[in-house]
């Protein structure tokens, strides 16, 4: 390779380093802005390496990795075209130059080159600094399953802003990840010191844990949430190898609504089954259910159980399912979307349902222990109203 530095070269840097920097980076880009500005990723190299930055001004990521940097540079390249050309570059050493207002990539050992326009590095918003009033750690891997057992449930109304995140809460004994859109809940729970948090706590963009969810189930070192005085402002920080990850958000106004109270205290009938087998028969069911409604029926008669569902357009369909069930008999419809969301999400092949009648809220819980023994996970569906049904 000639190692001859060329005019305007700026840095040189491993290919999959840069991809991974950029595709983290473009998880907090809108894919359509007025300001032209948003839908790029700022590139920053200095002594410390390069920083890839992407932002919609709610939710900023921001990520360093090693690099080789010959000259201090700023630019802003536009985040989805450079993402899609790099991805494409083959592996190995690839470097950037500038050349007016344009970015150069250039791999393969001379092989090719790519150029960019870019835009005015020093109007990119800043990287927010957020001075934290708490902090607390949670393993990667643990914080990415609370986040898949509980952000599935959030709402994307905006007339319940509170409910289009997750509510994040604990004490000194555990922290809890909490989310409902009002027709499920799902409570998530592990046991540890988390003496930072608050009964009240904060409430999470679903739309922020998902990004922080993909970086979290890869982190090689704990995960650490940073809570900003006042509580607007939000920020996770961990190691990837050697690379390191950033994600500031700004938090969701309160108050989250007293869950708790919708959680019955007292339902004396359970239903015990596969899970797997009623994932199979809800979702063969749904086939006939009501695409509006999703609706379809839970028959418990003679302590048999089984799953239908039956409309003028798509037809009807029932099946049988084996379970354990010594209760009076009862008829509830369900949303199977809904239902079927929360049946993955548990991570036990037993499950429990546990009932009272066919118009209060169902408790789904895993049947034992969770794999991770400090784990706790309970859900909440509501029922659909069936015009004949017993119970």
């Amino acid at each position: 390779m000639d190692t001859t530095i060329q005019q305007g070269e700026l840095l040189t840097i491993q290919q999959g380093d840069l991809l991974f920097a950029v595709g983290r980076a473009l998880g907090s880009v809108p894919q359509k802005n007025a300001q032209p500005l948003l839908t790029c990723v700022l590139l920053e190299a200095d002594k410390d390496g390069l920083r890839v930055t992407g932002t919609d001004l709610d939710v900023t990521t921001s990520v360093l990795v090693p690099c080789a940097v010959r000259t201090p540079v700023r630019m802003a390249v536009p985040a989805r075209h450079f993402h899609e050309v790099i991805r494409k570059l083959p592996r190995g050493a690839v470097t950037l130059a500038q050349a007016g207002s344009q970015c150069e990539v250039r791999y393969g050992d001379g092989k090719g080159w790519s150029k960019f326009h870019t835009q005015p590095a020093d109007d990119f918003p800043r990287v927010p600094e957020l001075k934290a009033a708490s902090k607390i750690t949670i393993e990667g891997d643990a914080l990415a399953r609370m986040i898949e057992r509980s952000a599935y449930a959030t709402s994307d109304e905006p007339a319940r802003p509170q409910l289009n995140g997750v509510l994040v809460h604990g004490t000194d004994k555990f922290v809890t990840f909490v989310a409902t859109d009002g027709h499920r809940l799902s409570r998530s729970t592990r046991k540890g010191a988390f003496g930072d948090l608050t009964k009240d706590g904060v409430i999470v963009p679903a739309r922020v844990l998902s990004s922080v969810s993909k970086f979290a189930s890869e982190a090689t070192s704990p995960v650490e949430l940073r809570i900003a005085d006042g509580k607007n402002h939000i920020g996770f920080a961990t190691q990837v190898g050697e690379y390191q990850v950033q994600v500031f958000a700004r938090l969701i106004e309160g108050p989250y609504p007293n869950y708790e109270q919708v959680i019955p205290k007292d339902n004396p009938r359970a239903l015990t089954l596969s899970r797997t087998d009623l994932v199979e028969a809800v979702d063969i069911v749904a086939s006939h259910a009501d695409s509006n409604t999703q609706q379809i029926r839970f028959s418990l008669r003679g302590g048999k159980f089984s799953v239908s569902s039956a409309t003028a357009d798509f037809g009807a369909g029932e099946q049988s399912v084996e379970a354990e069930y010594a209760g009076d008999d009862m008829e509830i419809g369900y949303n199977a979307r809904y239902l079927l969301q929360i049946l993955r999400n548990i991570p036990t092949e037993r499950i429990v349902f546990r009932l009272k009648t066919s118009l209060s809220a169902g408790i789904v819980e895993p049947v034992g222990a969770l794999p991770q023994a400090d784990e706790e996970l309970l859900c909440l569906i509501m029922p659909l109203r069936l015009p004949d049904a017993v119970g």
